[in-house]
């Protein structure tokens, strides 16, 4: 995938990094955060309060639907609000919603906040949210796929145009109340309603943009937009920035000159990374005789240093995990020592028979230069013969659906914030479970994990899923990419999160002395 969204294709592998609606942190320090100070007061000087200036490379775009990058993201979510959103540290937090409650984890109640408005005073109402999105499952944007991804009721055939808008299960039961049905039982659905996709507009005609996120739309040129503070934010005596400007740039421009710039093109000190929900891997053939015995996997797995393969290769944390450490308290697997020539030749592999592996890889600079490194690890043993070849990426899919490979590059960036959205291509049901792995345990946590009104029940569940993955070696996992952001040393409230947002509404300029 290429500069789009992780939800338009669906697929086990991508080509390379892009923004999604989620994000990993830090692989040592999950909650490094960047030095912070206590935020201003109202009597501060004014020139703290005055501009945010955002450096952007892209084009900007004021339609969330047409959201293809994170720049115009970050954009959007200062301008927009859906119901649920992040806090600094990547929490998730109610935002329109004021709650949300559910009995089967298929019908949701949500509650809006009273004093939501749009930027013109009016009402952000339960409706607006029904019209809209109805208008997405209508519309040309690839982003109305997410509506059948979270398990909107009818959203498949809505999508398909077997039934009309109004057969979404989605339904306003007046002003404050909207009522959320889903074809099966969803625990995560909170994590998801803050995808991009799902912000709303307001549907009535309008020559002015209306929002009703912290900030308004204030002018905009062909390289530049103005954001100013939404005097009818429901939380806007929260919001220092009563200005942001969103100015495109060239890749040498000088960043010194901004406040905020994602992925800069210069290097610079005050650079950090904001790693993301996305895992780069190799699959193992499990209908492969050999590679089905867990013992050979953890054997293989055994003889590779995640951190040599991507070592010199900036903005990439080895990891041997399957999941983002954010999640679920993630933590490297505790160290054991592994004899691999042993359990190899426990399974009748010698150096008279020994093992082939056939590494499939897209090829790149960067797949070449990993799978190279791969290949030099794996060939120390005298009990492995090892074959690598690169190949372009519609025969990396023929390769994978004939199996014709051992281990094969792949990759998986969720769409949004919850372990389900990596355990779910390990669970036999599920469309994204692309290896064929089945185990009745793990369906039977995964689906009570789905079920449960417990959330102490379902992290349970979450960890004991994780465990069966990392103690099964299911994948080999090879790192996890991150997004490098550029911060001026003046801006505070800034955090290194697991979902990659910087909102303009939580920082503030340390003043000087």
């Amino acid at each position: 995938m290429n500069n789009f969204l992780a939800l338009c294709q669906r697929s086990t592998v991508i080509f390379s990094i892009i923004f999604t609606v989620v994000a990993c942190d830090k692989l040592d320090n999950p909650k490094t955060v960047l030095p912070q100070v206590e935020a201003p007061k109202n009597t501060q000087l004014e020139s703290n309060r005055a501009e945010l200036k955002r450096g952007v490379y892209g084009d900007l775009t004021l339609q969330p639907w047409q959201a293809q990058s994170e720049e115009q993201t970050q954009l959007l979510r200062d301008l927009f609000e859906g119901l649920t959103a992040y806090d600094a540290q990547g929490n998730l937090i109610p935002a329109v919603a004021e709650s949300w409650q559910t009995k089967d984890n298929k019908t949701w109640i949500v509650t809006l906040r009273e004093n939501a408005k749009w930027s013109n005073g009016e009402a952000v109402t339960a409706s607006d949210f029904v019209q809209s999105w109805q208008a997405l499952s209508q519309s040309e944007s690839p982003l109305k796929n997410y509506l059948a991804f979270m398990n909107l009721k009818n959203a498949k055939a809505v999508l398909e145009k077997a039934l009309t808008v109004e057969s979404l299960g989605l339904f306003a039961e007046n002003d404050r109340t909207l009522r959320i049905e889903l074809d099966k039982a969803s625990s995560y659905l909170p994590s998801m309603l803050a995808h991009i996709s799902l912000l709303p507009r307001y549907t009535k005609s309008t020559e002015t943009l209306i929002s009703n996120g912290a900030y308004q739309l204030h002018s905009q040129a062909e390289n530049q937009y103005i954001l100013t503070a939404n005097p009818y934010y429901w939380a806007k005596e929260k919001v220092i920035f009563q200005q942001v400007k969103y100015q495109k740039i060239t890749a040498d421009a000088d960043l010194s000159d901004f406040d905020v710039v994602l992925n800069p093109k210069k290097t610079d000190q005050n650079i950090q990374d904001y790693p993301q929900l996305c895992t780069y891997f190799y699959e193992f053939n499990l209908a492969d005789p050999m590679l089905q015995k867990s013992a050979v996997r953890k054997a293989i797995a055994s003889m590779v240093s995640t951190k040599n393969l991507v070592a010199d290769i900036t903005h990439l944390h080895p990891s041997n995990t399957f999941l983002p450490k954010s999640m679920l308290g993630e933590q490297e697997s505790v160290w054991e020592p592994v004899v691999a020539e042993q359990l190899l030749s426990k399974n009748q592999i010698s150096e008279t028979h020994p093992l082939k592996l056939r590494i499939r890889y897209d090829d790149s600079s960067l797949n070449q230069t990993i799978a190279t490194r791969l290949n030099r690890q794996l060939s120390q043993s005298d009990l492995l013969r090892v074959e690598n070849q690169g190949m372009s990426w519609q025969e990396l899919q023929t390769a994978r659906t004939k199996g014709d490979f051992q281990l094969i590059r792949s990759g998986w960036c969720a769409d949004f914030n919850d372990p389900v959205a990596f355990l779910n291509l390990f669970y036999s049901k599920s469309p994204d479970n692309k290896n064929g792995y089945k185990n009745a345990e793990f369906d039977r946590l995964f689906e009570s994990a789905m079920t449960t009104t417990s959330e102490k029940v379902r992290l349970e569940n979450y960890a004991k899923l994780k465990g069966i993955v990392q103690q099964e070696y299911l994948v080999l996992p090879i790192f996890q990419y991150s997004m490098p952001v550029y911060l001026a040393p003046s801006i505070m409230g800034a955090q290194v999160n697991s979902v990659g947002t910087i909102y303009s509404k939580d920082l503030w300029r340390k003043v000087k002395n």
